[in-house]
């Protein structure tokens, strides 16, 4: 029924990877990965990125983009979230944009942990915009970096991690069983 996509290698994909995706008016635009997920199926990735202007400023009242990093085909391939496929990957309505004293925030939700809400935030550092996904892991904020889905056959889920750094820097992991 969904696409099957699988465990990266976290190391392999930067959080500041460029994926050009199409913006409403045809004109690519550079978006910027801040976290993804994966499943136990295969390579493939659903990657959650920020669109941005020349000011790091988010494009659009919906700048959050869902699109696939279709691995097993290779590295340049992309691809747009089926309908059908929006209730499990998608984000919920609204994607609430904030300037912020550093930056700019975009709160977003998973349709499948609407529960659970993560702020994309982004920055100019060193001349460069820094994306950057953050929401509770654990007991503190955090940075997330990755979500992997652990799946059985057919179509079920045994649980879902999330992947991320700490306040004092070292990884953190949050386990889900539904």
């Amino acid at each position: 029924m969904f696409r099957e996509f699988g465990l990266s290698n976290l190391t392999a994909v930067a959080l500041t990877t460029v994926a050009t995706l199409a913006s409403a008016a045809g004109a690519p635009l550079p978006a910027q990965s801040a976290f993804f997920l994966s499943r136990s199926e295969n390579r493939n990735q659903v990657h959650y990125a920020l669109r941005l202007d020349e000011a790091c400023r988010p494009v659009g009242t919906r700048p959050v983009q869902v699109y696939w990093r279709m691995l097993e085909r290779g590295a340049s391939e992309v691809e747009e979230l089926l309908e059908v496929e929006q209730p499990v990957y998608g984000l919920e309505d609204p994607q609430q944009v904030e300037a912020t004293a550093d930056g700019w925030r975009v709160r977003v939700r998973l349709r499948a942990f609407p529960s659970r809400p993560i702020d994309i935030t982004t920055a100019r550092v060193g001349g460069v915009c820094q994306v950057q996904a953050w929401t509770k892991l654990g007991n503190s904020v955090c940075r997330l970096e990755h979500v992997f889905v652990k799946t059985s056959w057919p179509f079920s889920v045994d649980f879902v991690r999330l992947d991320g750094v700490g306040p004092d820097g070292k990884p953190v992991h949050d386990l889900i069983r539904e």
